[in-house]
């Protein structure tokens, strides 16, 4: 089974840098050179520019999946599953970027991923429906460059080695008696516990005061 994700992916970046508090009285101003004042000025410019980030991070993904039929002799036919669509899911993580080179930096971290399918049938007096969800606890890796100041443009590529947490399908039903119900089904058995995907993102950066970012990315996986 292979499954395609698109997810938007909204940033809140703090980078990292120092702070300094002086307590007590006035002290003459030393006279400096032309030299020590570069030297100083470089180094607020390095504070204020800290190469390092925490960022958290939310996305909304759409998975669109190819099913086919194992041709084993004992293999199962698609059957309803064949009218499966995509199911729309949220996914959260915590990561840390950093910057390796002017316009090229690093980034990895935790997420939980979640992705899944939908169906749904119809008819004049009976209704049957459910979403699967499947969970994973993931840890992205990618290598990013930019372009750009205030505004800057990203593009990255990485892995995502995944472990599978666990499945749920929720299930609605009505009957031609007009009775109604629903049930949650969970397993963690009989699936992949393992999966590595790869992934593709682009997206823009826009950057604030007081050290803080956004950021909106669509990704591939």
């Amino acid at each position: 089974m292979t499954r395609f994700y698109i997810l938007f992916s909204l940033i809140m970046q703090s980078f990292l840098g120092i702070g300094q508090i002086i307590i007590g009285e006035e002290e003459p101003v030393k006279p400096t050179d032309s030299k020590e004042t570069s030297d100083n000025k470089l180094k607020t410019d390095a504070r204020e520019k800290s190469q390092t980030a925490i960022y958290m991070v939310t996305n909304w993904s759409s998975t669109n999946r190819s099913l086919t039929e194992n041709g084993e002799l004992y293999g199962d036919p698609l059957a309803e599953r064949a009218n499966e669509t995509a199911l729309n899911a949220w996914s959260f993580g915590l990561g840390l970027r950093n910057q390796i080179h002017k316009n090229v930096f690093w980034d990895g971290g935790i997420a939980y991923y979640k992705n899944g399918e939908k169906y749904r049938f119809e008819d004049v007096d009976t209704m049957f429906a459910y979403q699967t969800y499947y969970t994973y606890i993931a840890m992205p890796l990618r290598i990013n460059a930019s372009i750009g100041e205030k505004f800057k443009w990203n593009i990255g590529v990485g892995l995502v080695p995944q472990m599978f947490s666990r499945y749920r399908q929720e299930q609605q039903w009505e009957t031609p008696t007009n009775s109604t119900g629903d049930e949650t089904i969970k397993a963690k058995s009989g699936y992949a516990s393992f999966a590595l995907s790869s992934v593709f993102n682009f997206g823009l950066t826009i950057e604030f005061k007081n050290n803080w970012a956004l950021m909106i990315s669509p990704e591939a996986r």
